[in-house]
């Protein structure tokens, strides 16, 4: 698996600016932070990284200021609403599709279950162009990355093919990237390895909130021996529980590791659970959430958008607030924007592969013929809209560049100024 599927995070209290520039000093990003002098002004994208709390995870502000695609990774909720304040006309009276919410070329993975946009963290229902911006200005970004820049705009395009035909023909299938081919010959399925990387990411937990945690899970255990009846009696029996402090995008996300007994009392055909905070989306004004915790909206994003959904998938309320539940796979590899495409034509097959997938996801809503009626709507709409939709996701690329410059450039100033005092 890559060390991108396992997110950290940070307690959302705020700390001080004092704070923040600490750890870039610690992590020697003085030096690195950018020198372009941009400024924040009335960029929407724009996040003060004094009001974002980074003292339980330095990895991650080390990662944001890295690259525009990492900090792309850590606005998720700003870019979203941007996006409905900018098609809010468009909007009105239009149909909810399906959405991933968070559809970008990192999230595209590779697993022993197959391949395609992964975590549904942020799957709702809403208008579907929040996901097709979202992807494109990811494009955009690898492009830059790569050198790729002159290209950005035809790979766009083939996304978009992939999601037209794919809406006229939701029982195709994209053809397999040559990079899943190349990854999946790297699985291995070693057990004793897997098990040590486990227990070493796995973090302490007080006794009193693990096995308070175990309490919790138990209407999810016996929910599952319900559907899966031929799980053994003690299939969840729990071996260990730890805390799990990983990644970009889930950054301030409470999650917990949970390894199972599985199908017998041989240690090393345990199961891993990840039991994830539902994140509160409720900022997003153009999306449909039921209620900040609602945990369905995670269950049914996969089950109808992800071409083949983890397995075990539940959910567990605990300590007030809302998890949900899905066993890991022994291998899981994330594309990442720079060092997984050999050619343009790598990052176009699985930017059309990833077109179709959203183009089938989108409009299932398991309620044919209604579902070919969306699928006509979201035609037309692209139809009527393509201009706009391709000329917003060139502005927004530039502003999270922008936005990024100026993140880096706050955590400079805020560096030199305490350095001197």
């Amino acid at each position: 698996m890559s060390d991108m599927q396992f997110r950290s995070h940070p307690r959302s209290n705020i700390k001080s600016v004092a704070a923040l520039v600490m750890f870039c000093l610690i992590l020697g990003l003085s030096d690195g932070c950018s020198r372009n002098g941009a400024v924040a002004g009335d960029n929407p994208l724009y996040v003060d990284p004094s009001t974002r709390d980074f003292s339980d995870n330095p990895d991650l502000l080390q990662r944001i200021l890295a690259s525009p695609h990492g900090y792309f990774r850590f606005i998720n909720i700003p870019f979203s609403k941007e996006i409905c304040r900018r098609f809010s006309r468009m909007l009105l009276g239009t149909p909810s599709f399906n959405l991933h919410g968070d559809a970008h070329i990192e999230q595209y993975a590779m697993t022993d279950l197959g391949r395609g946009l992964t975590d549904f963290d942020d799957s709702s229902t809403g208008p579907a162009v929040i996901d097709l911006l979202r992807f494109g200005v990811s494009l955009r970004l690898a492009c830059r990355a790569n050198g790729w820049t002159d290209q950005a705009g035809a790979l766009y395009e083939t996304f978009l093919r992939g999601y037209r035909e794919a809406l006229k023909d939701p029982t195709m299938e994209a053809p397999i990237p040559s990079i899943v081919a190349r990854v999946k010959k790297e699985f291995k399925f070693d057990r004793v390895k897997y098990f040590k990387w486990v227990d070493s990411i796995m973090g302490p937990m007080p006794e009193s909130e693990s096995e308070a945690l175990v309490t919790a899970m138990q209407p999810y255990f016996e929910n599952m021996h319900l559907e899966k009846k031929e799980l053994a009696p003690d299939f969840f029996a729990v071996v260990s529980v730890g805390s799990l402090k990983l990644g970009i995008g889930s950054a301030q996300d409470i999650k917990y590791l949970v390894r199972v007994q599985g199908k017998t009392p041989d240690p090393y055909d345990d199961i891993v659970l990840e039991v994830k905070q539902v994140r509160d989306l409720t900022a997003i004004d153009c999306i449909t959430v039921a209620q900040s915790s609602d945990p369905f909206r995670v269950l049914v994003g996969q089950a109808r958008i992800a071409y083949e959904p983890y397995h075990l998938l539940g959910y567990v309320r605990f300590k007030e607030m809302s998890f949900w539940v899905h066993s890991w796979v022994d291998n899981y590899k994330e594309v990442k924007i720079e060092k997984s495409f050999a050619s343009v034509k790598e990052l176009g097959e699985v930017a059309y592969d990833v077109g179709v997938q959203l183009g089938r996801g989108h409009t299932n809503q398991i309620a044919a013929p209604l579902d070919a009626q969306l699928r006509r709507e979201q035609l037309h709409l692209l139809s009527q809209h393509e201009s706009r939709i391709k000329k917003a996701c060139v502005d927004l690329t530039k502003l999270t560049v922008n936005a990024w410059q100026a993140f880096r450039d706050q955590v400079q100033n805020t560096s030199q100024t305490t350095a001197k005092e």
